[in-house]
């Protein structure tokens, strides 16, 4: 009987335990506006407080995209998933020849505060960067470790 209850309160307090860890992040007003200016049919909307920035993960007109925002609401840094076939064809170039047994699993364009833009290509434990004329910039190499 011992092990029963044991297990029951053990059973009901994981949703206590979980929701403690995804508390609301208080996002400010000028942020929020500008965030809502921009991608007004934003959804599955989830905030992060990153170095004293705001990071918005969202679907906009089914799109996974990626919005980083200063306290201020100025736009530091979008990021926006895209077809592989939509990468530049040099990138796409490069990729086959140097990579033939990789897919790649995901690719995103990506807007800096500036205006610059690149291409990000994600394949199996490799990250690379492409230019907008498909020159590469950076390959990260992704090692697994252990999660926080």
């Amino acid at each position: 009987m011992k092990l029963v209850l044991t297990f029951l309160v053990i059973l009901f307090s994981i949703p206590l335990i979980t929701a403690q860890q995804n508390e609301p992040v208080a996002v400010p007003d000028a942020v929020m506006d500008r965030f809502t200016l921009l991608y007004p049919d934003a959804r599955n909307i989830e905030w992060q407080v990153i170095k004293d920035n705001y990071k918005a993960d969202f679907k906009n007109d089914k799109v996974t995209t990626m919005a980083l925002i200063a306290w201020d609401g100025a736009v530091l840094k979008t990021e926006t998933e895209i077809k592989t076939t939509a990468l530049p064809e040099t990138a796409i170039d490069y990729l086959v020849q140097n990579y033939p047994a990789k897919k790649i699993e995901q690719a995103s364009i990506i807007e800096d505060k500036d205006g610059i833009i690149t291409f990000e290509a994600v394949l199996d434990k490799v990250d690379l960067t492409f230019d907008w004329t498909g020159q590469v910039l950076a390959t990260n190499e992704v090692v697994a470790g252990p999660r926080e």
